[in-house]
């Protein structure tokens, strides 16, 4: 008997070891597909790196500096008057300004300029032009320090 009991307890041992083995399933998961990197094509030509270049080297313009020469044609003691004046300027195409002096001799006036200038020699060719034309023989120059 005990060898009977020997054989089937032999017996279960395999029988469990047989029902432990992974039986093969059926693939379930699509195969996985290889991917393959296609080289860049470089689309970088001369005229474009050029351009690049172009944009990265372009370098902004100083601020232009303030004008100190301004063509009067009229000065007012009402701040309401040179208004007017300056609007009439305005509409005839001058980009016409009031200037206003905090101190100084004639501080209580009003000039309204109608061109402005950095340059000093442009400022005086321009007001000999003016002073040659009729109508504006009354035209002066404030310079502003």
């Amino acid at each position: 008997m005990k060898n009977i009991v020997y054989a089937l307890f032999i017996l279960g041992i395999i029988t469990s070891m047989g029902a432990c083995k992974e039986k093969p399933q059926k693939q379930t998961q699509k195969p996985q597909t290889k991917v393959v990197e296609k080289p860049v094509k470089d689309t970088m030509t001369p005229d474009t790196l050029n351009k690049v270049a172009e944009e990265k080297i372009a370098i902004p313009e100083p601020p232009k500096p303030e004008d100190k020469y301004f063509l009067i044609a009229g000065s007012f003691q009402s701040r309401e008057n040179a208004e007017i004046f300056k609007l009439r300027l305005e509409e005839q195409g001058y980009n016409s300004n009031i200037i206003e002096r905090r101190r100084g001799p004639n501080n209580e006036f009003f000039k309204v300029s109608y061109k402005s200038f950095y340059d000093r020699t442009e400022a005086y060719a321009e007001l000999r032009n003016a002073r040659n034309s009729e109508g504006r023989d009354n035209v002066w120059l404030l310079v502003k320090r």
